[in-house]
């Protein structure tokens, strides 16, 4: 498909990708009332996930939310996606919404010592198994950064199997869709103030697992973690079976399955992404696929996209998306 140069416009005063990343989640605030839902897995884990009921039931559509790294369900960002989508609906039709929390993520826990990974596209397969056995025929999916990342991959490794699950469409946006280069990003000594947040996060969500789970988690390179990659190479590489970091990354990343995904993609990125690179913009694959649609902003940061009207834009360009579709 074309790539789309975006019309997308930041406010004059957010100056730069930074500020257009950091205000906007200081700026919006959405509540959503919800109905609890734990999803199993098949190792004998759960994930939580809030449901939110269209008015007009029962509902055979379904819009699947997935949040990003150190997120929840319960960012302004995915709630306001979900409010847009109850309002709206999707394609021209009501519609219900799941969203979902990646394992060590949001409330309730889940109930073993295990921790999401930037690859946990079976933990996004129970998602989709919970959809169909609910009577969900019509899915839609809207991911945002981490959780980009596992859908497309998902996605990927689906191929034309997608369809026949129900899968209608995907949009997502500030997706590290090359893990190797975002961590790299990341690890930049410009992005210090995001890699002391989250990896900070990331080590005290470690830490809270094994006080719980007391010996099932080996702490002893706890101290040696002072990066993403750092992380990644001591922890999220062993626990999920990877032998280090380089392997994860590979192995993880959604670049290499974009080309097999089957069903129409919307990808938004912005071109002052403090997290990403040149790398996570698949320019040249975009022009080829004939169902990936890339739309690159100048401005927006990671997931901002707060527009120079003061509106949340990528949620009308979500719904604009699947609309067009119908």
């Amino acid at each position: 498909m074309p790539l789309i140069d975006s019309n997308f416009c930041s406010p004059w005063w957010m100056l730069n990708g930074d500020l257009q990343t950091q205000l906007p989640v200081l700026l919006r605030h959405v509540r959503l009332n919800a109905t609890l839902v734990m999803i199993p897995t098949p190792d004998g884990d759960n994930l939580s996930a809030n449901r939110y009921l269209s008015e007009y039931l029962p509902q055979k559509r379904l819009l699947i939310l997935s949040h990003g790294l150190e997120g929840s369900n319960s960012q302004n960002y995915i709630l306001g996606m979900a409010e847009a989508a109850l309002a709206a609906g999707v394609a021209g039709a009501a519609v219900d919404v799941l969203a979902w929390n990646l394992r060590g993520c949001g409330k309730p826990d889940n109930a073993t010592e295990k921790l999401y990974s930037a690859g946990a596209i079976q933990d996004f397969e129970a998602v989709v198994a919970w959809a169909e056995g609910n009577g969900y025929s019509e899915i839609y999916l809207a991911a945002y950064s981490l959780g980009g990342n596992i859908v497309l991959k998902w996605l990927g490794e689906q191929g034309c199997n997608a369809q026949a699950r129900g899968i209608k469409a995907v949009c997502a946006a500030s997706v590290p869709i090359d893990l190797r280069a975002c961590v790299t990003t990341l690890d930049r000594w410009r992005n210090l103030l995001y890699r002391l947040y989250f990896v900070t996060s990331m080590k005290w969500r470690l830490k809270r697992k094994a006080f719980k789970f007391a010996g099932k988690l080996n702490l002893a390179h706890y101290g040696k973690v002072k990066k993403f990659y750092d992380y990644d190479e001591f922890f999220s590489a062993p626990l999920n079976g990877y032998k280090n970091a380089a392997e994860l990354h590979a192995a993880a990343s959604a670049k290499s399955s974009l080309e097999k995904i089957a069903v129409p993609c919307l990808m938004v990125a912005a071109l002052n992404d403090p997290f990403l690179n040149a790398d996570c913009i698949p320019r040249e694959l975009a022009q080829q696929h004939p169902l990936l649609t890339l739309e690159i902003a100048r401005s927006g940061g990671h997931v901002g996209f707060l527009n120079d009207q003061l509106e949340w834009w990528l949620d009308a360009r979500f719904l604009g998306f699947f609309k067009s579709l119908s």
